[in-house]
């Protein structure tokens, strides 16, 4: 058992280190990332070894997270603190453009509004229609709340990045609807099944 937890932690280390790696470039490189998250996964299939098909896997992504928390703290103390730039010298700014920058950011508002709402109700069935899915084919109740559990927060972020980083708003209604309708049709029919 100590070893699958040795091994767990080696496993850990290395795909933080392979993901970090890969956030460095300045281009993405893909064999880091998919090395990265290989790794991230072997050691939280090696802490199932060490407490159960329950427990284990739980323990795994504690390990992970702490371990994250941990070389984001190392990269914090070994980056050198910036120098403060001088305050620039405000100038006298007209009613119309400031009347411009209000419009501005109540558009800019209402956007992010629209897809943290949008991206909750998608990330919300989706998670939903993966467990009950889950559930039709037979996992274990436990794992397959957990799953869905851990799956939900990191849908909604993906979702609001990808729409987000969009060059307009319509460009993720296509992805986003189409992510509802066939999560709503697995829940519709695992609904009729069980």
């Amino acid at each position: 058992m100590v070893l699958w937890q040795i091994a767990g932690v080696i496993l850990g280390t290395s795909g933080v280190v392979a993901l970090y790696r890969g956030w460095q470039r300045k281009q993405r490189s893909w064999p880091l990332v998919l090395a990265g998250w290989a790794l991230l996964l072997g050691s939280i299939m090696a802490w199932g070894q060490t407490s159960g098909i329950d427990k284990g896997p739980a323990l795994g992504i504690i390990t992970v997270i702490v371990l994250g928390l941990a070389a984001i703290g190392i990269a914090a103390i070994r980056t050198p603190v910036k120098q403060r730039r001088e305050p620039r010298v405000r100038r006298a700014v007209s009613p119309a453009s400031i009347a411009a920058r209000q419009n501005t950011a109540a558009a800019q508002s209402a956007t992010i509004i629209t897809i943290v709402l949008a991206g909750l109700v998608v990330s919300m069935s989706a998670c939903t229609a993966m467990f009950m899915g889950n559930q039709w084919i037979g996992m274990e109740h436990t794992a397959n709340l957990t799953l869905s559990m851990f799956a939900f927060p990191l849908v909604w972020a993906g979702l609001a990045t990808f729409v987000g980083y969009g060059p307009n708003l319509r460009d993720g209604a296509l992805p986003m609807s189409i992510i509802l309708a066939i999560s709503a049709a697995i829940i519709l029919g695992t609904v009729k099944a069980i």
